[in-house]
């Protein structure tokens, strides 16, 4: 395959990244639940880091590791990055993201989330 010049290439990669800027979010209705407190201190899959119980973070079974979600639920919005797998159909809060959204800790909630 040819090489092509550092001039193309960087344009090639700038129109890349304005197309993944531009592409509408993508939002839908999901199942939440909360860690087992048993996952604590575990390694995340995706950063090999301790679970921090009462951090902000979640499990998806099939988005990228390192996605920043925005997960919505009675009106209030929070920010969570992907930080592991979970072979459940719908996302795993940590504590302290269920807890800053109102999600029971000992149950599930409906949340809308934006990726």
């Amino acid at each position: 395959m040819p090489r092509l010049p550092a001039g193309e290439v960087g344009m090639r990669r700038l129109l890349l990244l304005l197309a993944m800027l531009a592409a509408p979010a993508q939002a839908r209705t999901v199942t939440a639940t909360v860690y087992d407190p048993w996952y604590a201190g575990r390694p995340d899959y995706c950063t090999g880091r301790p679970f921090q119980f009462w951090g902000v973070s979640a499990a998806h079974p099939w988005l990228p590791c390192g996605t920043k979600v925005t997960v919505t639920h009675a009106g209030r919005s929070l920010v969570v990055p992907i930080t592991d797998r979970c072979d459940c159909n719908s996302i795993d809060l940590s504590a302290g993201a269920a807890y800053r959204l109102r999600v029971p800790l000992d149950g599930v909630a409906k949340v809308r989330i934006s990726y």
